[in-house]
């Protein structure tokens, strides 16, 4: 029998849905859209969830969404709002420090937090581009330098949330295509830096997930449309991506079934980045 064989015997086979049962799970951006239905998915693994956000408003009334969840389902994992500004690292600091005294751990950190911008690159304003590669780059870079030594004591993973655009860019969101080519270079070299630690980091990159990003704007926009996703193409898959299909991606790579999982960048977007041809 060869080498291989014997080290597939030695595998353990896992419980095949994942349980997060006295875990703690952070998630930047986790207040609303993709990143709120990460945490709920999380929740119901049985993980405490920490959600980050710069609105103190709808991150309470995530909060309070959450723990409505839990006592309905007999959870007796909690859910908790920190007030943070992932471009502000003194803020991350201590959010972070908050997370440390609570719980002294992190199974798993999801950076979800981002913002968009409705043009092209050389349409982009400097202070917009700026704000985009604090919030979609460095925030997320910054809270996984943060959170490190937590994630350590517990052998954790972190899931950075990227875009489909960043693998294929798009010149209608040019600076937003950019930053998030950058998250998924940044993913890899956090995973290599991390490695040693036994600490995993994957990224995620979404298709077209309805309604779309909140901060997805236009120069001189402050609200965006809600019927503004009724403009896209269909994926191949001949629909849109829903936020749960994201957070169930993200559940599995922060699980044991994925223990063998770092430096990936995993398109989750119904094939709309298999080839050229698509639309």
């Amino acid at each position: 029998m060869s080498q291989e064989n014997d080290q597939e015997n030695d595998i353990e086979v896992d419980d095949p849905a994942p349980s997060f049962k006295n875990g703690v799970v952070a998630i930047t951006g986790g207040t609303s859209g993709i990143g709120y239905a990460i945490a709920e998915r999380f929740l119901r693994a049985q993980a405490s969830v920490v959600i980050v956000g710069s609105d103190a408003a709808r991150g309470h009334a995530a909060e309070e969404r959450l723990r409505r969840t839990a006592s309905s389902l007999e959870l007796p994992n909690e859910a908790w709002f920190v007030q943070a500004d992932v471009a502000n690292p003194a803020a991350v600091d201590q959010a972070v420090s908050s997370i440390a005294q609570r719980y002294g751990h992190l199974e798993s950190l999801v950076c979800s937090a981002g913002v968009g911008r409705k043009a092209r690159l050389l349409e982009t304003a400097a202070s917009d581009f700026a704000r985009l590669f604090q919030v979609n780059v460095q925030g997320a870079v910054t809270a996984v330098q943060a959170a490190a030594p937590l994630l350590t004591v517990s052998r954790g993973s972190v899931v950075l949330v990227s875009s489909d655009a960043g693998i294929v860019g798009e010149p209608d969101i040019g600076a937003y295509s950019v930053t998030k080519a950058a998250l998924n270079m940044a993913g890899k070299m956090l995973a290599l830096d991390l490695a040693a630690s036994g600490v995993r980091v994957n990224v995620i990159a979404p298709g077209d997930v309805v309604p779309g990003m909140r901060t997805m704007l236009r120069p001189g926009e402050e609200v965006r449309s809600a019927d503004d996703f009724m403009k896209w193409k269909f994926p191949p898959l001949g629909r849109y991506g829903q936020a749960s299909e994201i957070a169930d991606v993200a559940l599995f790579l922060s699980s044991k079934s994925a223990s063998f999982m770092t430096g990936a960048v995993i398109p989750v977007d119904g094939g709309m980045r298999a080839g050229l041809d698509w639309a």
